[in-house]
């Protein structure tokens, strides 16, 4: 019959774990200025003393949190999720304003997180995962009804990301030719030669035909993951203007592994760059137009963000022309453009 393990060891053996799959795979410790031996030297003696799972979990996050990175967290045996790092971003999405103004949009809900409308004269596209039931039939299916839309509006500012191949297959629905939609870094064995890094992913024109008149694409500080891999990718085209906020900067890909004891946790797996070569870990994706988020000075049954969308597709229609803003201040005559910043 064997020995037991002591706790201790059991805890310390789980440290070790994720330590060293962190050491073998996570590709932003020099990016975020993170000695990782440093961090071991110092917690290390620390789940060496730990008598509990619940003590050891609060070395762990303790160790990881300097990371900041939103793709670090560990799931408790329930499938409870201990996350690492919150973001302090403000959001630019008030779901009940929002479902406010969508009784005026004729609005479809396909599900909580998408559904399709009109607004202003122009389609509108709610999109708030990248996830069942959103796939790339379900939005071909939605963007074969706006096809004759002469402008159309994307809202992903409160998308928290999930399958990046949805998002990039949907943008590939916007462009008449390949280009760049992001590059990746990805941690590779010092043996390893002939690999460029880093890796450039690549959006080709899909489908029958391509959307190709003007679109705004609304984004904002809780847009995160494969909804930034998108946004980088849709602001590069011609006929598309993102407005609202910059994204909140956080499209690690991260793979999950056991911890022990039930536990799990996660690590990202590379660190991306938008096509400009920028990273978008723990900086975002700016707009190009910028709009404050101040709705308490707003119609309670409107959305400033929607609405100022629909100007802008006037705009570019040759419906009307929108007057710039002489600064931030000052006042401008329409609620429409209120905010907008270039």
């Amino acid at each position: 019959m064997g020995v037991p393990v002591a706790p201790s060891q059991s805890l310390v053996a789980q440290f070790d774990t994720l330590w060293t799959r962190f050491d073998e795979i996570y590709p932003s410790f020099a990016y975020k200025g993170v000695d990782w031996r440093a961090q071991r030297a110092t917690y290390r003696p620390r789940a060496q003393r730990a008598r509990s799972q619940d003590e050891l979990i609060g070395v762990l996050v303790e160790m990881l949190t300097p990371l900041r990175d939103l793709h670090v967290w560990l799931v408790d045996p329930r499938g409870q999720a201990v996350p690492t790092f919150r973001p302090a971003g403000l959001a630019n999405f008030d779901r009940t304003r929002w479902e406010s103004a969508m009784r005026d949009a004729s609005y479809l809900a396909h599900s909580r997180d998408f559904g399709e409308g009109m607004v202003g004269g122009y389609a509108y596209l709610y999109i708030g995962a990248w996830k069942d039931p959103v796939s790339q039939e379900s939005l071909d299916l939605a963007l074969a009804r706006m096809r004759d839309a002469p402008g159309l509006i994307i809202d992903v500012r409160s998308n928290p990301g999930g399958t990046d191949q949805t998002a990039l297959a949907f943008a590939g629905r916007f462009t008449t030719r390949a280009f760049t939609a992001s590059y990746v870094e990805i941690r590779t064995d010092s043996l390893v030669k002939d690999v460029e890094m880093p890796l450039a992913r690549t959006i080709s024109p899909r489908g029958g035909w391509q959307f190709t008149r003007p679109v705004v694409v609304l984004s904002g500080r809780g847009g995160f993951s494969a909804t930034e891999s998108f946004v980088a990718a849709m602001r590069t085209l011609p006929q598309v203007t993102v407005l609202g906020d910059t994204t909140g900067g956080a499209s690690g890909n991260p793979a999950t592994f056991a911890l022990g004891n039930g536990w799990r946790f996660t690590v990202p797996r590379w660190l991306e760059f938008g096509p400009d070569r920028r990273p978008i870990e723990g900086r975002g994706v700016a707009p190009h137009l910028a709009m404050s988020w101040d709705p308490t000075h707003y119609d309670g049954a409107r959305d400033p963000l929607i609405d100022a969308a629909v100007g802008l597709l006037g705009e570019r229609n040759g419906v009307y022309r929108i007057a710039p803003a002489p600064s931030r201040e000052a006042p401008v005559e329409t609620p429409t453009d209120r905010g907008l910043r270039r």
